[in-house]
């Protein structure tokens, strides 16, 4: 049940519609008594039953969207719900009065404008800039949102002008190679379609690091390049590019790249670097062969982002004190668990962070390194060279490390050798792919880790989700259902409002704006070691882990839900 007028507006909007039933009744039977006897009544043309129809879709649309869009702000919906309805009433009781007489339809239609430009005016003053609708900024962003939605793009004109000539490059961004030679260096003197897709790509990466976006998805299809940017963890279609600039397109950045133009038929890997509003930003590449062509996705990554600190990522303060407590430990190993771009380097960077680097030898073992850290020595797994994980491991537990960085732990000897250094006197922070953190003991099981290892090594383990953070700008309360209250846990009688997502210009009409995390976390005490070296059922350790206070991902989700951080539709989506 959505809080405010709601249910009143859609009462009002009906009446409106019976009102203007009347005025048409009104006018057909007018029309019927011309035609049964041409001297009597006045003729109704069709033209005045379009201006009517008109009159009465200007009126409910002008009422609605003032009503949702005050009941969003906090404006004085009432006062500007009555006025539309007042005028609108007006318009059609004089057109009910005399019907078939243009100027009183007309008449009503003025009034409403005024009546809707007015609340526009009001309510674009009482806002930021970013939130103020019907200016020039508003109707560009309404055109691109259009242009996205269906796949239009204004390829027509810039192939046309294309062929009368180069187009002028309004980017601002640098693209650049590794050696620091820009794209418009490497790509110079070729033909003309070249320079037309050295444009397009800046343009295309622009676009993609002004969107928040974390990728670029450039995939071939039978007559178009599809372009999509992931951003807040969704995909989302964004103008395609025609065949003929597509191919030059992904050429371009396979030479930025440096990569081989003639190899299509094996995947292969690149990066480059870019330059934007003082900002430097790197991008890696990778490109696998398909039906129709070679797909590329691009990770942006902003080197001069900084790191998130702990009390930023979004952990509610029994886990961060319990992470905080753990972190400092001389010895042991934290496990950071969950899918793939669910943030678990992030949040390893913002554990490191809390270190004192001047004091403790910190190394870490990356693929790739994402950040760079002061005064902390970091290693790039490079295994065509023979450098692994579990050999960089090894060969960093001869240089005096305190705490030890593994990016991943991803076969049976990287587990092994990463417990026996949590053993002797070295803490680890590593990842792993398991679905919670309970599952993360089974998945070094599985691994072949035996279990008094697990047992004797592992100090914590936390598993983590990302979910869209909702817009502040445009996020609207409602009341839940008693029975929904229920289903969740909490008492059917309690006096709670929760948070659904809208759309605005300053989320690009998503609904939501950044992301945070969920957290799960479990401490391995002394009971749950004595289960662990029993061959124990998930149910079992979970059981125990409860005990001490275990809180699962989705209770994690749903505080945050209720303080209006994020929107249950979106825990669901992550969590299920």
């Amino acid at each position: 049940m959505v809080k405010g007028p709601g249910s009143g507006r859609a009462l009002a909007l009906m009446a409106c519609a019976l009102l203007w039933m009347g005025c048409l009744g009104a006018g057909i039977a007018q029309a019927q008594e011309t035609v049964a006897d041409p001297g009597a009544g006045r003729y109704m043309s069709g033209f005045w039953l379009f201006v009517l129809i008109l009159q009465l879709i200007i009126w409910m649309g002008a009422y609605d969207w003032v009503g949702r869009d005050s009941e969003k702000l906090g404006t004085a919906q009432p006062f500007w719900c009555g006025i539309i309805m007042a005028t609108g009433a007006a318009g059609a009781i004089l057109s009910l009065l005399r019907p078939g007489f243009l100027f009183f339809s007309l008449l009503g239609i003025i009034g409403l404008g005024m009546v809707f430009s007015l609340y526009v005016i009001k309510r674009n003053l009482s806002v930021g800039e970013e939130q103020r609708v019907f200016t020039l900024k508003h109707f560009h962003y309404l055109l691109r949102v259009f242009q996205a939605r269906f796949h239009l793009r204004k390829s027509a004109g810039a192939m046309a002008q294309t062929k009368a000539g180069p187009r002028e490059d309004t980017t601002t961004i640098q693209l650049l190679r590794k050696d620091g030679a820009s794209l418009e260096r490497l790509t110079e003197g070729r033909t003309e379609s070249a320079s037309e897709a050295v444009i397009s790509v800046k343009e295309l990466v622009e676009s993609a690091v002004v969107s928040r976006a974390t990728d670029i998805h450039l995939e071939p299809k039978e007559n178009e390049l599809q372009a999509r940017f992931r951003i807040d963890g969704i995909l989302h279609n964004v103008p395609s590019y025609p065949t003929e600039l597509g191919q030059p397109m992904l050429s371009s950045i396979k030479v930025l790249s440096d990569m081989d133009i003639a190899e299509k038929r094996k995947p292969q890997d690149g990066s480059f670097m870019g330059k934007f509003n003082n900002r430097t930003l790197d991008f890696r590449v990778a490109t696998a062969p398909t039906v129709h062509g070679e797909t590329m996705v691009i990770r942006v990554l902003d080197r001069d982002a900084g790191l998130l600190r702990l009390e930023k990522l979004g952990m509610l303060q029994d886990h961060l004190k319990v992470v905080r407590r753990v972190i400092q430990y001389p010895h042991g190993m934290l496990a950071v668990c969950g899918p793939t771009g669910s943030g678990k380097t992030t949040t390893l960077y913002a554990m490191l962070s809390e270190i004192d680097s001047f004091q403790k030898n910190i190394i870490t073992i990356e693929d790739p390194i994402e950040y760079r850290l002061d005064n902390v020595s970091q290693t790039p797994v490079n295994v065509k060279g023979g450098v692994t994980f579990a050999s960089a491991l090894r060969s960093s537990l001869r240089q005096d490390p305190d705490v030890i960085m593994v990016g991943e732990i991803r076969d049976a000897e990287t587990a092994r050798v990463a417990c026996q250094a949590a053993m002797t006197g070295h803490f680890v922070f590593t990842t792993l792919h398991a679905n919670d953190s309970i599952t993360s003991l089974f998945r070094l099981l599985d691994l072949g880790v035996e279990a008094y290892f697990i047992a004797s090594s592992l100090t914590a383990s936390l598993s983590q989700r990302l979910v869209r953070v909702l817009c502040p700008a445009c996020k609207v309360a409602y009341v839940p259902e008693p029975d929904f209250l229920k289903q969740i846990g909490l008492p059917p009688d309690r006096q709670i409002e929760l948070y659904k997502s809208v759309g605005c210009e300053a989320c690009q009409g998503t609904g939501y704006q950044g992301r945070i995390g969920v957290y799960e976390m479990v401490e391995i005490n002394d009971p749950i070691r004595e289960l662990l070296r029993t061959n124990p059922s998930l149910q079992a350790i979970t059981a125990e882990a409860k005990k001490a206070g275990f809180r699962k991902l989705q209770d994690d989700g749903l505080a945050k839900v209720i303080k209006g951080i994020t929107s249950l539709k979106e825990l669901v989506r992550v969590t299920r």
